[in-house]
């Protein structure tokens, strides 16, 4: 008689963890493509550059790296990403070193999520990108930098 109402038990729980991991993702991905996001940190590191990150619903990737501006498509559904080669233009600046750092990984990452007020894009081996919607935040704000 126990296993006979466990198992209902058990089918609701199941139905309600996954009602709240589909309402977490479901709001994840509004989130995420709500705007553009300002670039605050690559690889735990904070960023002296000026770079922008957005994406829409239907998956068009479009930003501003240090020198050009950017533009891609991502080719998997939020929160996963397959951004591959991203267009840009072809512009020299004092910033190709971070640019090319930058585009090429962005290019590299495989996953978004919200973590509080930010933005961040990871990849593999520990890779990530971390983005704000302030540029003033900078200084205040970075989820993956140490100390």
């Amino acid at each position: 008689m126990r296993l006979f109402l466990a198992l209902p038990v058990a089918r609701s729980i199941a139905l309600v963890t996954s009602l709240v991991l589909t309402t977490g993702a479901a709001l994840s991905a509004e989130t995420i493509t709500s705007g553009e996001w300002l670039v605050i940190a690559q690889d735990g590191v904070r960023v002296s550059y000026e770079a922008s990150f957005s994406i829409d619903v239907e998956g068009k990737v479009a930003g501003k790296a240090p020198c050009n501006r950017y533009f891609g498509q991502n080719q998997a559904g939020l929160p996963d990403l397959s951004l591959g080669a991203l267009g840009a233009t072809r512009m020299f600046c004092d910033h190709q070193a971070d640019e090319d750092s930058y585009l090429k990984a962005l290019g590299a990452m495989t996953r978004a999520g919200i973590r509080g007020e930010t933005l961040v894009l990871t990849g593999p081996d520990d890779s990530s990108l971390e983005f704000a919607r302030d540029p003033g935040s900078k200084s205040l704000i970075c989820d993956t930098c140490g100390g």
